[in-house]
């Protein structure tokens, strides 16, 4: 029997959706133009990516996961907050060398890794890319970044993921007959479909409108998104 504990459900999209954000800067650090401040800015916001990264540990250690695995994600946590501190000492704007921010990926993503192969279904892969991608661009937003293709790159990502969850979603569904399962998901659609509505609808907004990107409108967005996908995680290892 598949365990549905929180932390089991949690974990997964916690310990990957780092690596998926942290993926995304590391392009944006490679690949995008960037004056001086925004690249210390940026650098600046990966604390959070960190914090995450911790938040995920502290809950594993609650769950079945191998130590090597935990210690591989503390070994990456602690390398990130060394990161932050040591671009928190450099004075006047200035960056780290983006190589030692790459070397990031080594740890944070053999964490990553390690949680996903103890997965019983890869549908995982898809939530996370919701939030890493959602993460990614409250970074940028709160790093006053001006890479605007980025602001509509990163939510054409998250809907199309959110199409694909559906429609796989709708379809494991129309091929359960159990009504006993069905009683049981009930409550966690509705509030899936809810906080996903909420949270896409705040993150899409900035397109429709001439409002600039917020940060605090974001943050929102990125809590509702995260909500959902637990959510719809946890439907799908159910009927999985």
């Amino acid at each position: 029997m598949v365990d549905i504990s929180f932390y089991n459900i949690v974990v997964p999209i916690l310990a990957i959706s780092p690596f998926v954000s942290l993926a995304i800067i590391c392009l944006i650090l490679k690949k995008g133009q960037l004056c001086p401040g925004q690249h210390s800015r940026i650098q600046g916001e990966l604390i959070t990516i960190w914090t995450v990264v911790f938040v995920s540990l502290m809950m594993a250690a609650e769950t079945h996961l191998s130590s090597w695995i935990i210690a591989i994600g503390v070994i990456g946590g602690i390398y990130g907050i060394l990161l932050s501190i040591w671009q928190g000492k450099l004075p006047n704007k200035r960056a780290i060398p983006d190589r030692a921010i790459y070397g990031a990926l080594v740890p944070v993503g053999s964490y990553a890794l390690g949680v996903l192969i103890y997965q019983s279904n890869l549908f995982v892969l898809l939530p996370v890319v919701i939030t890493g991608s959602v993460l990614a661009q409250l970074l940028l937003v709160k790093a006053k970044h001006r890479l605007e293709a980025f602001n509509r790159l990163l939510p054409m990502i998250g809907v199309i993921a959110s199409v694909v969850s559906l429609v796989i979603l709708a379809w494991l569904l129309g091929a359960n007959e159990s009504a006993e399962i069905f009683s049981q998901i009930t409550p966690e659609l509705y509030w899936f479909f809810g906080f996903l509505a909420g949270g896409l609808a705040l993150w899409l907004l900035p397109l429709f409108s001439s409002n600039e990107q917020s940060y605090k409108l974001l943050g929102i967005a990125t809590f509702l998104t995260l909500i959902s996908q637990i959510l719809v995680y946890e439907v799908i290892v159910i009927i999985g």
